[in-house]
């Protein structure tokens, strides 16, 4: 239905004050539907066929054809071997494919949904009689009432109240309830105005009769959560580089592929061993256990921070925390408590500050723990704390409203009767004596200047009324933020304040939690300014108040173009497409909305701003772990197409078959890869700034990942060609000594990856399944060689003589490359 079309049919049906006849609510359901959020998925056919398309994929689907077709047209057949070949390369394809679809399909099941805000049930007017119905059968239409303590479950216009107000802290992050009037006709772009209810807030005091205006998408709330469901989050930093690492991977098996096919040609090789050469190339270059190995990485990241009360509902968000370079905070619940508290208490001359205290507690209509307007909780809270008993209410003289902005009660006190009175300031002011108004209004200024929330007191106890005093309060600052705000800081990280609140309010508590600004910048603000303008002024500014989400968004899409990796911490509806877009959301799980969490990477169990810090540094760690893991794989990989390779351009035998090499890089080398993943944190972890974005896990690598890839094509060749030498006529030998020389060299690198310095200096017994690893490896190695399996992967027994000769190249080679790596490290230093 059109707008136009929907706002005078909206207006037809205000008309009717008895509320939906049964004709209205059948037609209505047709043109309407019901009151929820229909979530949209990408189709499980979709999510399947993206598995494959990746270049490593693309390379291993054209290894297993050649596989086939090759021996098929030049023999007419498949032998055993072949056979293995084809068949372990296709089921590696669809091992990792079947991972991924795993993964995503999770990820698809954080898509935002707002089902369980709606209220269950809900008052409805029908035909002029009062009935209850389901949240989700709610009508554009609907006379809807509502009283202290509901959820609302759609947006309505207001036309009947009783000094409601209402908590929209959820959708505008203002954390002071607002207090709501009777609107005298629907308008057209009707935005957070007094006179409108909105779906998802809660009624804090008073009571309300409304016309339903929006329901599921139509309203704020669903309109927000389409936002969020049209965002993409943005890929991660591993992401692109494992991206383009697969794509140089691809060039470079094409260069050596046509490269080996004309030096082939030249030296008159036959056509057939140059495809066997090229599919062992392509299987070489190709680090078959990486997805899987960095699929466990991550989930083994994830149980780690359930540790640290951080539930991860995207894989990927694990690795990007370790590179976040600004964290986006929402004030109300992130930062805050989310509960108003009193901070000060200031009498006049002359009163009793037990006196001012009871009489906050008593002019009151909340009940503890949390029934009622929040900053009258925090009235009973402060006298609860101060030990002050609270009198029972025997009469509410003057209901408070936001017209009046003032409260009068009577009670019993001691034999006899006590007014009490209570509300803003200037309104109090005016009906006290002039000394009292003047010191009262001077220090009600200085506290608004503080960002605090005042309220006047007085009292009549039958002499006539007296000042008592003021009680300031305000959303504190959660405990450990500030503390941990710092520790970002010191490691290179940013803290930016986003708020729908006053921007006094914003300014106080970014104050008092340690956050640096030149100055806040308010939403109206924003919307006089150009992309450009914006960017200037994040370089300066780290509070903003007065927000929509559209600017929470704008703000991220602002910083994420000037390179920097985002998350954005918040619990309210207006927070989620903010939280969607971001790096990395985060969102909050005891006082959080279903939106926000949903929406989110990561859900804090204990919402505590600090949990994101230390969410931070395990991702560095896992970072760290997974750029140890991927070097290995890599330097491993590099060194098995160069031995193979290198034997084609010096006309040697092929060492080492296809098969061979993915028993490499599928058993032997994917232990101790997976140990890698557990290595501990490096010390001082959080001392050092985010990883640069244009420093991919290869920076700075290239030089030892090209000396350890020659070393191993040096020593395999080598000791390939004395196996050739010692038995001349077992060519199954020598591939097994080539092999075996592989294995032993490649474990002995994974050793030297886990630290970047010298491995004499680091004990082995910090990670005891590193150590399991190492034994595993050589264990089914040496099950290969000993059992039957032998016949299938073409290896046989070595001789003393050669495992021994192998062994020592193997130490020899190790030292060399720990040499380099030396080397290295003081040219660095220098």
């Amino acid at each position: 239905m059109a707008s136009a079309e929907r706002l005078a049919l909206l207006k037809q049906l205000d008309a009717s004050p008895s509320g939906l006849t049964g004709k209205q609510v059948t037609s209505l359901r047709e043109s309407e539907g019901f009151n929820e959020i229909t979530e949209r998925r990408e189709p499980l056919w979709k999510l399947l066929i993206g598995q494959f398309n990746d270049v490593m994929v693309f390379i291993l689907l054209g290894a297993a054809a050649v596989s086939i077709l090759v021996p098929l047209l030049h023999q007419g057949s498949l032998d055993q071997h072949e056979m293995v070949n084809a068949t372990v390369i296709l089921a590696i394809v669809l091992i990792n494919a079947a991972l991924g679809f795993v993964q995503e399909w999770r990820a698809e099941n954080a898509i935002a949904l707002l089902k369980k805000l709606s209220a269950p049930n809900v008052k409805v007017r029908r035909s002029g009689t009062l009935v209850v119905i389901p949240g989700r059968e709610l009508l554009p239409g609907d006379i809807m009432l509502v009283e202290a303590g509901d959820r609302i479950s759609a947006d309505a216009r207001v036309v009947a109240t009783s000094s409601a107000e209402v908590d929209e802290s959820s959708l505008t992050g203002e954390s002071v309830p607002v207090s709501k009037r009777a609107e005298a006709q629907l308008q057209k772009g009707i935005h957070f105005s007094p006179g409108m209810l909105f779906s998802g807030t809660l009624v804090t005091r008073g009571f309300a009769e409304a016309v339903v205006t929006g329901i599921g998408l139509m309203s704020e709330i669903g309109k927000i959560t389409s936002m969020v469901m049209e965002l993409k989050s943005p890929p991660t930093p591993l992401q692109l580089e494992l991206k383009r690492t697969g794509q140089r991977i691809g060039i470079l098996v094409l260069v050596l592929c046509v490269l080996i096919f004309i030096i082939g040609i030249l030296k008159g090789l036959p056509p057939v061993e140059l495809f066997f050469t090229a599919i062992s190339l392509a299987v070489a270059a190709v680090p078959e256990g990486l997805p899987a190995v960095v699929t466990v990485c991550l989930a083994i990241g994830v149980q780690r921070m359930i540790g640290k009360h951080a539930l991860i509902r995207r894989l990927d968000a694990v690795e990007t925390l370790g590179n976040v370079t600004v964290i986006c905070a929402d004030k109300t619940g992130t930062m805050t408590e989310n509960r108003m508290k009193v901070t000060d208490a200031w009498m006049l001359p002359g009163a009793d500050r037990s006196m001012l205290i009871r009489a906050g507690a008593s002019c009151n209509r909340a009940e503890l723990p949390d029934i009622g307007d929040p900053t009258e909780i925090a009235l009973l809270d402060y006298a609860v704390n101060e030990n002050v008993d609270r009198l029972m209410l025997e009469l509410e003289e003057v209901p408070f409203t936001s017209e009046a902005k003032y409260m009068v009660t009577v009670h019993e006190y001691e034999g006899g009767k006590i007014v009490f009175w209570k509300g803003a300031p200037e309104v109090i002011a005016r009906f006290l004596s002039e000394g009292e108004r003047t010191p009262l209004l001077r220090e009600s200024e200085e506290f608004s200047k503080r960002g605090l929330r005042v309220l006047a007191v007085a009292a009549d106890e039958g002499s006539g009324l007296h000042g008592l005093g003021l009680l300031a309060m305000m959303d504190p600052p959660r405990k450990g933020v500030k503390e941990a705000i710092e520790r970002a800081r010191k490691a290179g990280i940013r803290t930016i304040m986003i708020t729908g609140d006053h921007p006094a309010t914003a300014l106080s508590v970014a104050t008092n939690v340690g956050i640096h600004t030149d100055g806040v910048l308010v939403g109206n603000d924003m919307d006089a300014m150009d992309e450009d303008q914006l960017k200037h002024a994040l370089r300066s500014v780290s509070v903003f108040a007065r927000v929509q989400p559209k600017h929470k968004v704008d703000i991220l899409q602002a910083l994420q173009d000037t390179g920097e990796i985002v998350s954005m911490s918040g619990d309210g509806v207006n927070d989620a497409p903010a939280l969607k877009k971001a790096h990395v959301g985060v969102g909050m799980g005891l006082k959080g909305t279903d939106v926000a969490r949903e929406a989110a990477a990561m859900v804090l169990t204990d919402d505590n701003y600090a949990t994101i810090v230390a969410a931070i540094a395990e991702g560095r760690r896992i970072y760290d772990n997974i750029k140890k893991f991927v070097i290995f794989l890599m330097r491993s990989n590099l060194g098995e197409v160069l031995t193979v390779s290198g034997a084609l351009f010096v006309g040697m035998p092929l060492p080492l078959l296809p098969l061979h090499i993915l028993w490499i890089n599928l058993v032997t080398d994917s232990f101790p890869a997976l140990a890698l993943a557990a290595d501990a944190g490096e010390k001082g972890i959080m001392n050092r700034p985010p990883r640069r974005q244009k420093d991919g896990i290869f920076s700075g690598e290239w030089f030892l990942l090209i000396a350890a890839g020659l070393l191993n094509m040096i020593l395999s060749l080598s000791m390939f060609s004395f196996s050739m030498s010692q038995y001349p006529d077992d060519l199954v030998l020598a591939r097994t000594v080539a092999l075996t020389t592989t294995i032993i060299f490649q474990l002995l690198l994974a050793i030297s990856t886990r630290t970047t310095g010298s491995v004499f200096r680091h004990s082995l017994l910090e990670n005891p399944w590193f150590i399991a690893a190492i034994f595993a490896s050589l264990s089914v190695h040496v099950l290969l060689l000993l059992t039957p399996l032998s016949l299938l992967f073409s290896v046989s027994p070595i001789p003393l003589l050669l495992l021994e000769e192998l062994i020592g190249s193997c130490f020899v080679g190790f030292l060399i490359f720990e040499g380099m790596k030396l080397m290295k490290r003081k040219n660095e230093v220098l």
